[in-house]
């Protein structure tokens, strides 16, 4: 007879006394669901009527805790899974199952339906026909928003990657095409049909060019996003790739950046111009921004000035001398509120401190949405053709005063003839007499006065503009000119009433302006006829002088003509005494004109303005 073990009486009293507390404690294990868990339970009889449910599941359902006890199971089922739910729960009822599990809708006191997932067990000792049903029930509303907003989500993303203008690949790991938009079909000629599913390695082999298969690999490798541009030679374009790791391998955007690609050509090769014309341009060319900071200059201005470009650039222009900084600041702020400013003419200076005349063309740079971010100042050395016009002048002047020799001779012919009559009769010793000295005195000063017109003309002065009256200087050249048109038997005739408004002017160049137009007139009509001169003032037009004659006129092809270097109607002309007339008056901000028909004599009409409208060449810019 084998021994008993030392420890087994009190091992089994140990398994007694367990079973009695597990026993003891089912129960209470049991209930603790209908206080304790937040899915919700409920027992019921096998007739449907609710025991006990949990505290949750009431509450969820819109009730008072305890108050579904002894109501029916099938009052809380929605009635279109009511049919459902009783042939199982008959099942479970006979016996034939033991649990089911199903999605049915439960109702809410409000009468709203609520998505539950059911878990339901036969419960009971005799297992052909439990005496209970234990119910555990789980919300699904939750489930059912996410799983509704998420394919929201998923309809939005495909309805926005069917419609992005780009192109959208997925290739999957192996390089195979996992999904593709519609554009990517119109960007590849092939249907997504034909292509998901098979390697773009194979179907494409152009795609995978060294380049792109670095990036491919180095994207799924690392799992950096990466973008590049590749021209693809079979195609003739441009693509520009955005490469994005993703889950299932790599997102791929595609741009055709060919036309892209081909402006961004065109616009290098204008830009590649234009520095090319800015920096090979004869003229000087500087670019200034809002601070009238230069930002560029040419070659030609750092040749013209004597500058070095590290002196320029950043800093304010060094070649405007300190009293025109007002007047060059002026055009500089008319400039930037988008005027352009021509041929403003003035002066600067070189690192040397030598002054050029210049001719400066100021405009503005027009950025996007019209702002003007700065301006550009083209200027043009003139010095020389400053000194060539000065020499034009005094030329004319010359050979105005040699044409009017002629006619001058005749007016001092007379007076020496008496000068010298007198002279031999006092000679021969007749008796002397104050009124013969008076005589010879009076027609010595006709021969100074003429003598002074002349010296007027050809000697040179000094260009300064005063404010003076206009009746002078008429009454001066009408009196220089008055023997010539004498000697041609021409009528001069003259209106010039007093009380003219005085011009801002420089008088011998005004002079030399209106003998040209008078000595055109008298050399138009050799045989004799009339010049008028009128002279009128108006608030408008300021003063006007016209002369008029009725001499054979000019023809229509040869009037537009008029003012050209060095072409002439006359003989022996120059072609030079109208345009030179042309620039004085411009000068004086008037204009010329001149209005002939053949057979019906000319008129030239100069209109300048008044001298309270000229005043300091600063106001002039502005005005301009």
């Amino acid at each position: 007879m084998q021994d008993q073990h030392p420890y087994r009486p009190a091992l089994e009293h140990d398994l007694r006394d367990g079973r009695t507390d597990l026993q003891r404690l089912l129960p209470e294990l049991a209930l603790k669901p209908f206080s304790l868990s937040d899915v919700g339970t409920l027992l019921a009889a096998a007739d449907g009527r609710l025991v006990k449910s949990s505290e949750s599941l009431s509450r969820l359902l819109g009730y008072e805790p305890g108050s579904l006890r002894n109501s029916s199971l099938q009052e809380l089922v929605h009635p279109g899974d009511l049919l459902l739910h009783m042939h199982h729960l008959s099942r479970l009822a006979a016996g034939q199952s033991t649990r089911y599990s199903a999605e049915m809708r439960l109702m809410h006191r409000s009468g709203e339906p609520l998505p539950m997932f059911v878990s339901a067990f036969a419960v009971g000792e005799d297992t052909d026909a439990p005496r209970y049903i234990y119910m555990q029930v789980q919300d699904l509303s939750g489930r059912l928003r996410a799983e509704s907003a998420l394919q929201d989500s998923l309809l939005h993303l495909h309805s926005l990657l069917e419609t992005m203008t780009d192109a959208y690949l997925m290739l999957g790991r192996e390089g195979e095409f996992l999904y593709m938009n519609r554009s990517a079909e119109e960007l590849l000629g092939r249907s997504r049909t034909d292509l998901l599913g098979r390697s773009c390695r194979v179907l494409m082999p152009e795609w995978y060019g060294p380049v792109f298969y670095r990036s491919f690999q180095r994207g799924l490798e690392e799992g950096v996003p990466l973008s590049l541009q590749e021209h693809f030679p079979s195609e003739q374009r441009w693509l520009e790739l955005h490469c994005r790791p993703c889950k299932p391998g790599l997102s791929v955007f595609v741009r055709d950046v060919t036309r892209h690609k081909a402006q961004e050509e065109k616009l290098r090769a204008t830009k590649q111009q234009l520095d090319s014309m800015i920096e090979h341009a004869a003229d000087n060319i500087v670019i200034l921004d809002s601070s009238f900071r230069l930002l560029r200059v040419n070659q030609a201005f750092l040749d013209t000035f004597g500058f070095s470009e590290e002196e320029l650039i950043g800093r304010r222009p060094p070649n405007i001398p300190d009293e025109l900084w007002i007047e060059s600041e002026l055009l500089f702020r008319q400039a930037f509120q988008g005027k352009q400013i021509s041929g403003f003419e003035t002066v600067r200076r070189r690192k040397d401190g030598l002054l050029l005349d210049m001719s400066l063309t100021i405009s503005p740079i027009v950025g996007a949405d019209h702002h003007i971010p700065g301006i550009c100042i083209i200027g043009r050395d003139i010095s020389e053709h400053k000194r060539t016009e000065e020499l034009l002048r005094s030329s004319e002047k010359l050979a105005v005063a040699g044409q009017l020799a002629a006619g001058v001779a005749h007016e001092i012919r007379n007076p020496l003839t008496s000068l010298k009559g007198f002279t031999q009769f006092m000679k021969a010793g007749a008796q002397y007499k104050e009124q013969y000295l008076d005589i010879m005195m009076s027609e010595l000063d006709r021969i100074e006065q003429i003598i002074s017109e002349l010296l007027l003309l050809a000697r040179p002065q000094a260009v300064t503009y005063r404010t003076k009256p206009l009746e002078p200087i008429l009454t001066h050249v009408i009196s220089l000119l008055e023997p010539q048109a004498n000697l041609q038997n021409v009528e001069l005739l003259a209106s010039i009433p007093s009380g003219l408004p005085p011009v801002y002017c420089e008088e011998n160049h005004l002079k030399q302006v209106f003998i040209n137009l008078m000595k055109n007139a008298l050399e138009a009509m050799p045989r004799g006829g009339r010049l008028e001169l009128a002279a009128s003032a108006s608030e408008e037009d300021g003063v006007c002088v016209t002369l008029e004659d009725n001499g054979p006129g000019i023809p229509a092809e040869l009037l537009k003509r008029l003012g050209e270097p060095f072409f002439t109607t006359k003989e022996k002309g120059s072609g030079l005494g109208l345009m030179v007339s042309q620039k004085i008056v411009a000068e004086h901000g008037g204009r010329l004109s001149v209005d002939s028909r053949e057979g019906g004599g000319t008129t030239v009409t100069v209109v300048l303005p008044q001298a309270s409208e000229r005043t300091d060449p600063a106001s002039d810019a502005a005005d301009s």
